[in-house]
């Protein structure tokens, strides 16, 4: 509960000709409690309103190109890091997971692709009509969810075969969806 004291010294701070003294400033200093209270309510419920506000008719308001550049890529991204092959003038190494925290993270952030993967799937703003985009949606939450069960058995293999899965399911559903993100569709060998 606000002190008395408090809320009479704030208001007295601001207003410094305001509220009453002696018997009456008791009662006043309840209404003035009641009014930072009620002012403080109003606050945070309308803070929470406003961040928990769904855009228009309910449904995020990302388009498909924007969902996938900036949360699924971002976060596929996060996944593969942990396996990048570097190359350098020392030679070839990857990078990998160097202790508890860093598979903790690695499995953290195969889990979140694989989060993600259910709101790609069940959005309404962003539905593709192709009986083909939801197997391409549930072959990137295996190869994640690959990724997880590596990172939390600690095994570099296997998180190293699972973020190969995930490119390849990756780069499949760019070539069915979007072939310009790939640089198109490799021309048939013969031909």
């Amino acid at each position: 509960m606000i002190s008395q004291h408090w809320s009479r010294d704030w208001l007295l701070y601001l207003l410094p000709n305001a509220g009453p003294s002696g018997a009456d400033a008791k009662e006043y200093d309840m209404k003035v409690q009641h009014l930072l209270l009620g002012l403080a309510a109003s606050s945070l419920l309308g803070s929470v309103a406003v961040a928990s506000r769904p855009a228009e008719n309910g449904r995020s308001s990302l388009e498909l190109k924007e969902f996938m550049g900036h949360v699924m890529q971002r976060n596929a991204e996060q996944v593969w890091a942990w396996t990048a092959l570097e190359i350098d003038k020392d030679g070839e190494r990857y990078t990998r997971p160097q202790n508890d925290q860093d598979w903790e993270n690695a499995e953290s952030d195969a889990l979140t692709l694989q989060e993600l993967t259910y709101s790609l799937r069940n959005s309404r703003a962003i539905a593709v009509r192709d009986p083909r985009w939801v197997e391409h949606i549930d072959r990137v939450r295996v190869a994640a969810r690959q990724s997880a069960d590596a990172a939390e058995r600690k095994d570099f293999q296997a998180l190293l075969l699972a973020a190969n899965a995930l490119n390849d399911a990756c780069v499949s559903c760019h070539l069915a969806f979007a072939p310009q993100l790939e640089g198109g569709i490799p021309a048939y060998p013969g031909t």
